[in-house]
């Protein structure tokens, strides 16, 4: 399975820009290279564990961060990561001008995408969003924080990006263009990391810089690095005229844990857990620093900051 997985990936290389080599990397007994469509039916690791695992976190049973850290399925995870990786190695680092031009592509075609709009509602009544909505142009930059699968998408940036006209710049939606992602099943993810957030620090430019300066912008992030922030989000944005404001997704850093297995598990982008469990409650210090300091508009960054700036009656 392996070398016929190897075979088919050499081939696209003339097309796409593929690195490949092949890779000794060990997959552990049960951890095979991904050949079908990961779903919740035919989730990422196969076997009664992933599956005991996977519907325990659904039902909202979460795990603590040591028993994740522990579990054999995270780690079977984390051994199929590593396989990607070895695979493919860095793409950040494929210099040709048809990989040069494949990046060229991916970056136009993002930045076609519109705001968030409410197709329909689920059989649970939630907003099924595409993003093909208006673009407003009110130099409006909304930064949300919060862990991975904290909800940040679903419960903040999808109907924010919807009521302001903002275009969400999310760099995992580049990451999920690229062939490696595509190829693996999502299971790639870390090989493609920097590439993808090469594409993405461009189409930031776009708004900061570019034609699309001015365009009301939602970025959502995993940050413990305030002086990051500032530097690469936060003051670009002002000093290109935008109100910048932040807002933040709470969320138990084993529960955000347990939720990113899930999501991998059924198909969601494969990172590798000492990565995903690192940030603890890394992110809500940054936005309580963050949140009641005065922007370049001489506003709170935080929505909710300014009352409890006022003095008292």
């Amino acid at each position: 399975m392996k070398k016929r997985l190897i075979l088919l990936l050499t081939l696209l290389m003339a097309t796409t820009g593929f690195c490949v080599a092949e890779t000794t990397e060990p997959l552990p007994e049960g951890v095979v290279p991904i050949t079908w469509d990961v779903s919740a039916d035919h989730l990422m690791i196969e076997g009664e564990e992933a599956r005991a695992l996977y519907e325990r976190i659904v039902s909202g049973d979460y795990p603590s961060m040591e028993e994740l850290r522990t579990d054999p399925v995270v780690a079977q995870l984390d051994a199929l990561a590593a396989y990607y990786k070895a695979l493919y190695g860095n793409t950040a680092e494929i210099d040709t001008p048809e990989r040069n031009a494949l990046r060229e592509e991916i970056l136009a075609w993002f930045l076609t995408l519109g705001s968030a709009r409410t197709d329909h509602l689920d059989e649970s009544g939630y907003p099924v969003y595409v993003y093909d909505g208006p673009l407003k142009s009110d130099y409006w930059m909304e930064l949300v924080l919060g862990l991975p699968a904290s909800g940040k998408s679903t419960r903040i940036v999808d109907p924010d990006s919807e009521a302001m006209g903002a275009f969400i710049l999310d760099p995992d939606v580049i990451k999920a263009q690229l062939p490696e992602y595509k190829e693996s099943h999502a299971a790639g993810a870390d090989a493609i990391h920097f590439e993808g957030m090469d594409i993405f620090d461009k189409a930031v430019k776009a708004f900061t810089e570019g034609d699309m300066k001015g365009v009301n912008a939602i970025i959502p992030l995993v940050s413990s690095d305030l002086e990051d922030l500032m530097d690469n989000y936060i003051h670009p944005f002002e000093k290109a005229g935008y109100n910048v404001k932040v807002k933040f997704k709470d969320a138990e850093p084993n529960e955000a844990a347990a939720r990113v297995v899930m999501r991998e598990l059924r198909g969601g982008q494969l990172i590798n857990s000492a990565v995903a469990f690192s940030f603890s409650y890394g992110p809500q210090e940054v936005y309580e620093v963050l949140a009641p300091m005065i922007n370049a508009k001489g506003e709170t960054y935080g929505f909710d900051q300014e009352g409890a700036l006022e003095p008292a009656a």
